[in-house]
Order: structure tokens, then C-alpha cells, then sequence
């Protein structure tokens, strides 16, 4: 049979893909996205419930009948104080989430014949939005249902960082390290007095956006000094010089989210009985539906909002 030019190179085109093909080496790495949630580091979380409506927690005050002059008792005293107690239910709301995966049956054997299993990567897709999820809820919560997280409720108290020297900037890309350590012992310090100087309310846990942390970490104290300025205010915080022990972390969420769009810092206490939110079921698989040659494999968690259950040992500061 003679081969017409046409065919010729047709055949010598195929030759010369399927040598490529051959000689192409398969990286068995898989690129998956870049993506990062924080979440477990600055919020403690209960985990366990099961699937519930909501969240209550009780809240008790307590009063006496008398000033504290009034509580010395004499022989000839009959008016005696009497404590009261007042309780009150908080509670905070739990929210869904579902999604679910679609593989086609025959799809999916082409894939594990060369060892690729959709469902594997699909599974981690699904964790890592649910993931993402809680994330969003534990600092800044959601709109769609009117909820807040750490860094934006509007019932926490917030304040405006202090001006530099020349009075011209309340950032802190334009202060020396003295006067950033101004504003973060002044915030230690109105969370403090604003729980009676109890030691458990000091704050152990600061957010602050990343630019400014990559500026506490690289800048020196002085020109000197081999310091950075996050060493030297990690040393001489208030926090810590009451023996405590301040972390300073960055925080995506931090940078924009103050008044007028500024940057903020989240001044608090990371711990459980202080703000935390409830897991109440962790992201779970539920038994896989087999329908029109696919195969649909739902997942279900639900959380809580977040619960400032001492809404006094969190402070913003703006404008940093």
C-alpha cells in the first residue's frame, strides 16, 4: 500500500506522541491548595453533644443588702446584710454543616485503575472547607445569620491606639518600641482593672494583624540592640511581669476589621471557661447513596457561635 505524503506524516506525528508519552515521567506528588486555618490555636473549643438546637450556659451574679462597712457585725447590730444572688441563661446558637460528594461509578474505576481514588481527594476537600468554615465562625462569624466571632463582636469594648511622639500617627509602623509596648500594657492593663485586678483576668493571648508582626519580629529596639521589639515587649508586658505568660500571634482576619477599616489588636484570655465555641459533631461521614450510576456520600458537622462567656477579659484596640 502506498502511503500518501498526508499519511505519512500523520503516522509520524502519532510515532512522535506516543514516544513522549512514553518517555514522560508522572510526579506521584499531588499539588493541593495553599490554605491555612488558625482556629485551634487561638480558640478553645468543646468538643461532644451531638446534634443539638443550641448552646446554655448559667450566669450568677451576686449582692449584698449592705456596703461592706455594713457587714461588721457589733452585739448591739440587728440589721444584718443578706447576699443575694441573681442567675440568668445565656444561650448561643448552633449552626449546620453539609455538603456532600458525587463520583461517577465508572469515573471513578478508570481513576483507581492508575491508583487515583476521587473519593480521596474529594474527602480532604470537603475537610478542609469544613475546616474553613469554623474558621470564619471563630473570628469573625457570619453574616448571613447575624452572628460574631473573636475579633468583630460589637459588645466588646474597644479603644484607639495612642499617638506617636510627633502626634501624627496612631500606627505602629511610625512608633519606637516603647510606644507600641505603651498600647499593649495600656489594653493588659483596662482588662485588669475592668475585672477587679483578678489575677485570672489577665489576657495571655494577643492577635494582631501580620504586617504588624512581621514589623515586631524584624525590627530592632534601637539601632544597638540585637533585640527585636517583640522579645523586648514579651519581656515587659504587665501580663508577664505578673507572672503570667502573653503569646502575640498573627491573625489574618485582624488586618481591616477595625473603625474605619483599621487594623485591630485582640487583646484576651485563651482559655476555655473565658471564650470558646462547641464542636458539637465533628465533620462525619454518613452512609453513601448509590443512584443513576453515581455515587452521592453526604457529611454532616454542627458548631456553635463563639460564647464570650466573660466578655470583660477581651478588649480591641484600633489603629494599630
Amino acid at each position: 500500500m502506498k502511503q500518501t505524503p498526508i499519511l505519512r506524516r500523520r503516522m509520524a506525528g502519532d510515532s512522535y506522541t506516543f514516544l513522549m508519552k512514553e518517555l514522560e515521567k508522572v510526579d506521584e506528588t499531588i499539588l493541593e491548595p495553599l490554605s491555612a486555618t488558625e482556629w485551634p490555636r487561638d480558640m478553645p473549643v468543646i468538643t461532644g453533644g451531638g446534634l443539638v438546637e443550641n448552646i446554655a450556659a448559667i450566669d450568677v451574679t451576686y449582692a449584698s443588702t449592705g456596703m461592706d462597712d455594713d457587714n461588721l457585725f457589733f452585739e448591739a447590730a440587728n440589721d444584718i446584710p443578706v447576699i443575694q444572688a441573681d442567675m440568668t441563661k445565656a444561650v448561643a446558637r448552633t449552626f449546620n454543616f453539609a455538603e456532600y460528594m458525587a463520583i461517577n461509578v465508572m469515573e471513578r474505576e478508570k481513576m483507581i485503575q492508575i491508583g487515583r481514588d476521587p473519593e480521596t481527594f474529594l474527602n480532604k476537600g470537603i475537610r478542609l472547607h469544613c475546616d474553613k468554615v469554623l474558621d470564619r465562625n471563630a473570628y469573625v462569624g457570619f453574616r448571613k445569620v447575624s452572628s460574631w466571632g473573636l475579633c468583630n463582636n460589637p459588645n466588646i469594648i474597644r479603644s484607639s491606639a495612642s499617638r506617636n511622639a510627633a502626634a501624627t500617627s496612631t500606627r505602629w509602623t511610625d512608633k519606637t518600641a516603647d510606644e507600641i509596648l505603651l498600647d499593649i500594657n495600656t489594653a493588659i492593663s483596662a482588662v485588669w482593672k475592668e475585672n477587679d485586678c483578678s489575677a485570672d483576668a489577665l489576657p495571655n493571648h494577643i492577635l494582631i494583624p501580620v504586617e504588624q508582626f512581621g514589623q515586631l519580629v524584624t525590627r530592632k529596639v534601637s539601632d544597638d540592640s540585637e533585640r527585636s521589639i517583640l522579645t523586648y515587649i514579651l519581656e515587659n508586658n504587665i501580663a508577664t511581669q505578673q507572672g503570667g505568660n502573653l503569646i502575640i500571634s498573627p491573625c489574618k482576619w485582624c488586618a481591616g476589621i477595625g473603625t474605619d477599616y483599621t487594623d485591630r489588636m485582640v487583646v484576651y484570655s485563651n482559655r476555655v471557661d473565658r471564650v470558646c465555641f462547641n464542636l458539637t459533631q465533628p465533620l462525619r461521614r454518613m452512609e453513601a447513596e448509590y443512584a443513576d450510576m453515581k455515587i452521592k456520600i453526604p457529611y454532616i458537622a454542627q458548631f456553635s457561635e463563639v460564647r464570650f462567656l466573660y466578655p470583660t477579659t477581651v478588649r480591641y484596640m484600633d489603629g494599630i
